[in-house]
């Protein structure tokens, strides 16, 4: 049986470019969340051709060096799986890796630990193009000289009850969803693997009841609820892409530029191009005006 030091979902069509954004994040955003971390909320240029999206491929591609060989093949299921059997050392996910290691087919009970996602001491000067030293200046909110950018993948879950619905549909799906949602039923859902729900409510974080209850160890439970919470607390904090067709630019020409990547079919080079193309290409089909106003409002920023 073969064991690896990093496992990583990267098969395209499964959202493995997560994993992507998650090293990116450290590399092109540092003065907060409104900053942005795909666009230049000023001008929408792209931000995936420059010192840092390069660097940021190079790490992504690195990374398979210490996985399986047939790492690109693999979704998030087949990485947890191999994760929670204990032959994986280290791997990049949501919190649900965090609640499978204790289900029943776990092999790595309380030998887990979770952190903020990894950062860097090099940030994207936007003027250049180029990476420049971390500091106070380019780095407001680092942490010992190294500048984190947790990624908001996905951005979490939502539910919506549909305005056609007859009255009593109505009141019955807001009904689900309230219970689903409240401090009773969610706090034991978090702490499950496989509903998929990772904590998000102030109690989930507070009361460690919940998750002594499942299988955590007070000490496991200390770990995998501080590193989220530490996520979710960043100010610079990287939310997800959230602009009209946000599925086009990251599910169809990212993916695609990223699967072509670690097949060895595009260079570096031709990664950045055709992903930045792609992407600018989709914005000027949506008109430009209209994708940055949308962006800047995603970010909380001003007309």
């Amino acid at each position: 049986m073969e064991y690896f030091g990093s496992c990583i979902a990267k098969r395209p069509g499964t959202q493995a470019y997560s994993a992507l954004w998650a090293i990116a994040g450290a590399y092109l955003q540092s003065k907060g969340t409104r900053q942005g971390a795909f666009f230049d909320p000023d001008t929408m240029a792209p931000l995936t051709d420059n010192a840092a999206f390069a660097r940021t491929l190079e790490i992504y591609r690195a990374t398979g060096d210490y996985g399986p060989l047939d790492e690109r093949e693999l979704d998030h299921a087949a990485v947890r799986a191999l994760y929670i059997s204990g032959r994986c050392a280290l791997t990049l996910d949501w919190g649900d890796i965090g609640t499978r290691a204790i289900g029943p087919d776990s092999r790595v009970e309380d030998l887990v630990g979770a952190v903020i996602s990894p950062g860097s001491r090099e940030v994207l000067d936007r003027k250049t193009g180029q990476l420049a030293p971390c500091n106070k200046l380019t780095c407001p909110y680092a942490i010992a000289g190294i500048n984190h950018a947790p990624y908001s993948a996905n951005g979490g879950w939502s539910g919506a009850v549909s305005s056609a619905a007859p009255a009593p549909v109505k009141e019955a799906a807001f009904a689900f969803l309230s219970y689903m949602s409240q401090p009773a039923q969610s706090s034991r859902d978090v702490t499950l693997g496989t509903t998929g729900f990772n904590p998000y409510r102030k109690s989930h974080f507070h009361e460690r009841a919940p998750w002594i209850e499942a299988g955590m160890s007070e000490e496991a439970a200390a770990r995998y609820l501080g590193a989220i919470g530490l996520s979710l607390s960043s100010p610079n904090m990287v939310l997800d892409l959230r602009i009209p067709l946000n599925q086009r630019y990251q599910q169809e020409v990212l993916d695609h530029a990223l699967g072509a990547f670690l097949a060895g079919e595009r260079t570096q080079a031709e990664t950045m191009h055709a992903i930045t193309a792609g992407w600018d290409r989709i914005t000027d089909e949506l008109g430009r005006d209209a994708q940055r106003y949308s962006y800047r409002a995603s970010l909380g920023l001003t007309r």
